[in-house]
């Protein structure tokens, strides 16, 4: 009876491990999807995407170079910096805003149409990331006008990546479910994010804050950690082994929590919607 019991327990996340697993091999079907979303979104257009590109480097342009003059800090080295942790930041706070909506903007697609949903998640995330590749063409010119050093430890920003997209998809995904069932929380995340925009080192550095207090909240932020695992590879820059640990340590946590949640309440988000 306990075999049963253990067995019964175990079905339902073996099941939507399996399913997550199987969706997210498919990269043509939800890459596919992602790009033809985009096509969509911008046709008429003649550089499409890129007018995203184009705000944010205004964006860069004009906001970098006043906080770097109000912080007095050298423009050479403070709008590369400021440059990569706006792009990041924009891939991690746009993933968690369409993330929690995923499901409720597909409802009509998940009520008609037979598909695991976990597709929608892989859909929107391979937009995000396609959009952030877009931007990336900025920190090369950037490099272009201000060149900084390059290091072989560069190559280090692709399991950052990594290690950041696991940590979104799985944030996106436990969210996305959170809020087909209470709409609110969609608000909440998006207010949220910007509180939390001025506490993540991005318009600031982290070595102009003075005091304990200060420091452990940076330390605790997830999302300068994630950021980091990014950010600081990009800029020749090293990174502690703690912030490692850590940035793996928040995408195994969001991995598991996404996949508690997609067990328990994937055959129910369709009622929910």
């Amino acid at each position: 009876m306990d075999s049963q019991l253990t067995k019964s327990t175990d079905s339902p996340t073996k099941a939507a491990a399996q399913e997550l697993l199987a969706q997210g091999a498919q990269f043509d079907r939800w890459g596919t999807l992602a790009l033809m979303d985009i096509s969509l979104r911008y046709r008429r257009t003649v550089i499409g995407p890129l007018w995203i590109t184009l705000t944010l480097a205004a964006t860069i342009g004009s906001v970098g170079t006043v906080y770097a003059a109000l912080f007095k800090q050298d423009v050479s080295s403070f709008l590369p910096s400021f440059a990569v942790g706006l792009i990041v930041w924009t891939l991690m706070a746009s993933t968690l805003q369409e993330g929690s909506n995923v499901f409720v903007l597909s409802g009509h697609l998940i009520k008609a149409v037979p598909a695991p949903l976990i597709v929608h998640v892989l859909q929107m995330l391979a937009r995000n990331v396609i959009i952030f590749l877009h931007h990336l063409l900025l920190v090369i010119v950037l490099y272009l006008v201000m060149p900084w050093p390059l290091h072989p430890t560069m190559v280090l920003a692709i399991p950052g990546f990594l290690i950041l997209l696991v940590a979104l998809f799985g944030g996106a995904t436990a969210l996305g479910m959170l809020c087909a069932r209470y709409r609110d929380i969609g608000s909440a995340i998006t207010s949220g994010l910007q509180f939390i925009f001025f506490l993540t080192p991005i318009i600031w550095t982290a070595d102009a804050v003075r005091g304990t207090a200060f420091q452990w909240l940076i330390a605790a932020n997830p999302f300068t950690t994630l950021l980091e695992l990014v950010r600081k590879p990009l800029l020749s820059q090293p990174v502690d082994v703690d912030q490692w640990l850590l940035g793996l340590a928040y995408a195994v946590g969001s991995a598991l929590l996404a996949l508690g949640c997609y067990a328990k309440y994937r055959s129910r988000v369709a009622y929910w919607l």
